[in-house]
């Protein structure tokens, strides 16, 4: 896999990441930052994994909201630790998530994959995506060191398949042919969180 197709996956990684932030996705972790303000998120992350199973969505929505509006008052030195003390919890668990929803999708017929397809592009557009897959309201992506951004990768790459990364990249490009289809934009790989 090229460093372009690494790059594609990291960020479809990170991407649902940040959706999954919003549903309180985690396992229990098992040290907390020296940072209080991130260690306090990463308490509430892993307290957040047994009550999932029986919130009703109405309550897992509030609890969504609450932990974004907690987001958003961090630092993106915070945003980055917090960020990278969820990733062996979370990556392993998404990329799963992912290839289950994946393998449903391609089990549908062509005209259903049409179909969700088009629902999912119809769902971003409506969010105010760009060409470039950033949502028009969160600003620029932090500006990460290199060596950093690379050994990250590296990490994600220990976290998942080789199986699960070719869906990933085959996902993004089932989006982006549909996208053309419609005389759209395709998703740069900074994006891809389709399935």
């Amino acid at each position: 896999m090229n460093n372009r197709n690494v790059a594609a996956a990291a960020a479809l990684i990170a991407a649902c990441l940040a959706w999954a932030w919003a549903f309180g996705w985690f396992e229990a972790g098992k040290s907390y930052s020296d940072d209080p303000v991130v260690a306090k998120l990463e308490k509430q992350r892993d307290a957040a994994v047994p009550k999932l199973q029986t919130m009703s969505e109405d309550e897992r929505r509030a609890q969504r909201d609450t932990f974004r509006k907690q987001m958003e008052g961090l630092t993106e030195e915070q945003r980055m630790a917090f960020f990278e003390s969820s990733m062996p919890i979370f990556v392993p668990m998404m990329a799963r998530q992912f290839e289950q929803r994946y393998d449903q999708f391609m089990a549908l017929s062509p005209e259903e994959q049409q179909k969700e397809l088009d629902q999912r592009i119809d769902e971003m557009e409506a969010r105010g995506r760009g060409a470039d897959g950033s949502r028009g309201d969160r600003g620029g992506r932090p500006d990460i060191d290199p060596k950093r951004a690379d050994a990250i990768r590296k990490k994600m790459l220990d976290w998942t398949t080789p199986e699960q990364r070719a869906k990933f990249e085959h996902g993004i490009q089932l989006l982006n042919d549909r996208r053309k289809e419609r005389g759209l934009p395709p998703l740069s790989g900074r994006n891809g969180g389709f399935f």
